[in-house]
Order: structure tokens, then sequence, then C-alpha cells
């Protein structure tokens, strides 16, 4: 077993991600969190000058989609065959793309507001339908029936992002499918464990 070292800020964000997976596989791994503080002097160790970084002995993986499809492979967790590597990249690039164009950053709140609405009703939740629609199609809780993948995690992931940061959005209320996947996910025992003892953070 290799040794691993997930290097990231003391927030979920990015990081949180591949946290879950470790999680999932019950694999240990030192999760090193950096201070805004100490992150200048850090940056230049860095391949890229960014985080998260994922350390697979000594060898650094410097960005967190290819640190998340790393670790799944690892823990077979991508689907279990080739064709299912890629519906497990497909749908994480949807995920990703989706959430990317919410606008987070706009300072003009009337601005925000219009865009946030907009995106949210013509990338977000069409894009959850269709997640939802392709879980039925396979006739279990998950992506791939009854065998958990990492998308599953990764969506459970930006649901719990969304609600943190857009509550009264009520992503679940509007998603009964999500909703009953997402509270598998949070049955599972290595991830309810992480999820009871992970540090508080804002983000």
């Amino acid at each position: 077993m290799p040794t691993y070292k997930l290097c990231y800020f003391n927030a979920r964000g990015y990081g949180e991600m591949c946290r879950l997976l470790f999680a999932e596989a019950g694999v240990e791994y030192e999760d090193i969190r950096y201070t805004r503080e100490e992150w200048p002097e850090q940056k230049p160790k860095m391949l890229f000058g960014q985080m998260p970084v994922l350390f697979v002995d000594g060898e650094q993986i410097a960005h967190s989609r290819a640190a998340f499809r790393y670790l799944a492979r690892e823990f077979k967790l991508d689907g279990g065959n080739s064709l299912n590597a890629a519906k497990c990249d497909m749908w994480q690039e949807v995920e990703f793309e989706a959430i990317s164009k919410l606008p987070f950053s706009e300072e003009d709140e009337a601005k925000k507001a219009e865009l946030m609405t907009s995106i949210l009703k013509e990338q977000v939740h069409p894009k959850i339908t269709k997640y939802e629609e392709a879980i039925k199609e396979n006739g279990g809780i998950y992506l791939f029936g009854d065998k958990i993948s990492s998308v599953d995690i990764l969506m459970y992931g930006a649901v719990e992002f969304l609600d943190k940061f857009l509550p009264n959005e009520k992503i679940l209320e509007q998603h009964p499918t999500l909703k009953t996947l997402v509270e598998e996910v949070q049955k599972r025992p290595g991830i309810s464990k992480w999820l009871k003892e992970r540090p508080v953070t804002e983000m």
C-alpha cells in the first residue's frame, strides 16, 4: 500500500472530495491543513503553486480532479470497468462544470442573484435531474445500481456544498432520488465516521 499525504487548507473545498474517498475506502493518509499564514512558505514546494496536492510515496498529483480519479481507480470506486470509468469521468466533469458557473465571486448583489437563479435553473437542476434518471435506469440507489462509485460520493459532496452556501435552494426537496442517494452515502461506515470526526470549518 502506498503512503498518502493530502495537502490543502483547513477547509472542505476541493480537498474534501479526496478525503471522502479515503473515508469510504478506509485507507489511512496524512491530512495536512495549512493556514493562510503558512501557505506562502509552502506554495513553492507545490508543483503548480496551488492546492490540493496528493502525495503518493512522495510523488505529487497536483490537481484536485486528477487526484480524485487516481484514488477512485486505486480504491476500486471507478465503476468496475473502462466504460463505467468513462461515465464516472463524464459525470465528474458535468458536476464541476455546473457548479463552477455559479457566480459566488460576483460583487454586484443584484446581478449575482439574477445569475444565480438563471444558472441554477438552466444548468444545475437539469443536470441533477439527468443524474437521477441515470440512477433510475440502473434500478438501484447509486449510479451503477447497488455499487457505490466515486461520482456518487462526489455528488454527495456537491450537495453538501450547495446546501451550505445556498440553503434557500433546498436542493434535496426538489430531487427525491438524489435525497435517497445522499442519505445512503451518509450511512456508509467510513463516511459516517468521517462526518462525525472531521474538523469543523467555515468552508
